[in-house]
């Protein structure tokens, strides 16, 4: 899988959790363009993407760094309002456990992002 593919994954990924609860909210939509920015998406791409958020299907990366990568982002989102609710932890648990991480993977995640929005 070339790396443009694996980014490309990465942030359809991305786009279908903040897709999972029905709507982007602005703050997601923010992260999101942001992060297409950073790997190199393109607008054209990224509104292609958007525009089949419900159809998207989660797809596991094939190494572990993407996979912690991945998790990293995904909690990111959803703490995006400063909190990580119980439905959006049970989510990113299922994810954690999908990408073959552990709830300590995924705790670990979650602490290492409210110290860094602390600073």
């Amino acid at each position: 899988m070339s790396d443009k593919t694996i980014k490309v994954e990465h942030f359809k990924n991305l786009v279908a959790v903040a897709a999972a609860d029905g709507f982007l909210d602005e703050n997601e939509m923010d992260f999101l363009t942001e992060k297409a920015e950073e790997i190199g998406i393109s607008k054209e791409d990224v509104d292609t993407i958007i525009s089949q958020k419900d159809k998207l299907q989660f797809m596991v990366p094939m190494n572990m760094v993407d996979r912690e990568d991945q998790l990293a982002d995904i909690v990111y989102m959803s703490m995006i309002d400063g909190e990580i609710h119980d439905n959006e932890y049970q989510l990113c648990l299922n994810i954690a456990e999908r990408l073959g991480l552990t709830k300590s993977d995924l705790d670990e995640a979650v602490d290492l992002t409210k110290r860094l929005w602390e600073k």
